[in-house]
Order: C-alpha cells, then structure tokens, then sequence
C-alpha cells in the first residue's frame, strides 16, 4: 500500500472515530443509549482499524479486529492491558446492546465510556502520529 494511500484511509479512519464518539454523545444527550454505546464501540472500532493500517492488517470481522489488536498491540506492551480490557468490554456490550432484548444501559454508565473511549481514541491518535512509516 502506498504511503500517501495509507495516511489518507488512516485520516478518514480516525475521523470517523471522531464522528462516531460526537454521536455518542449526542445521542446520551437525547437518552438513547442503546445507540450510543453502539456509537462508543464504532468509535473505538475505527480508532483500532486505523491503527492496524500501520502494519498493513485488515479484517473483515470485528472479533479479528479485536484479537490482532490484544495481539500486537497489548500483549507486546504498546498499549497498556486496561485498553485491551476496555476495547473487550466495549465490544461485548455493544453486542449485549444490539443484540439482547430488553436490556438497556445506563446513563452513567455510557457517560463514562464515552470519556474511556475518548483517551482510548487520543492514545492511539498520538501513537500514530509519533510512528507514521515506521
């Protein structure tokens, strides 16, 4: 993949990320919070795939998104072991979310992984800005 390439998709990435996290928390504003922590999850999601770019890696399913990203990402140390936690938990509660008949989140609940999601998001933001075609 072209460096000129790579950087444009990563850009667009991590701006979905942005957008999908501005969401969430539009949506906590208006309480549906179902779709706001599906909105949490993408967020991350894209954060992740723009990450992966960085080795050339993509998936078409999101639990071999998540395992190359515990991978290479957090038991090689790049990361700290809470993100790996974090983007796990995520992941399934989306699932739950979407899902899982008559459960639904809590307001607090979502207000904390949207400030979670958002160092999650910024962490990897700065980790490619400091390793962009390394």
């Amino acid at each position: 993949m072209k460096d000129e390439y790579k950087q444009t998709l990563i850009t667009y990435r991590l701006d979905r990320s942005k957008e999908s996290l501005q969401a969430a928390e539009l949506l906590l504003e208006n309480n549906m919070l179902t779709s706001a922590m599906n909105r949490i999850y993408y967020s991350m999601f894209y954060s992740v795939q723009a990450l992966l770019l960085q080795n050339e890696a993509s998936f078409s399913k999101h639990s071999h998104v998540k395992g190359y990203f515990n991978r290479e990402y957090i038991k090689k140390g790049i990361f700290p072991k809470q993100f790996g936690r974090l983007y796990n938990k995520i992941f399934e509660y989306r699932q739950k979310f979407d899902y899982v008949d008559l459960v639904i989140p809590e307001k607090e609940m979502i207000s904390e992984y949207i400030e979670s999601a958002k160092e999650f998001n910024n962490k990897i933001e700065e980790y490619l800005q400091q390793n962009i075609n390394k």
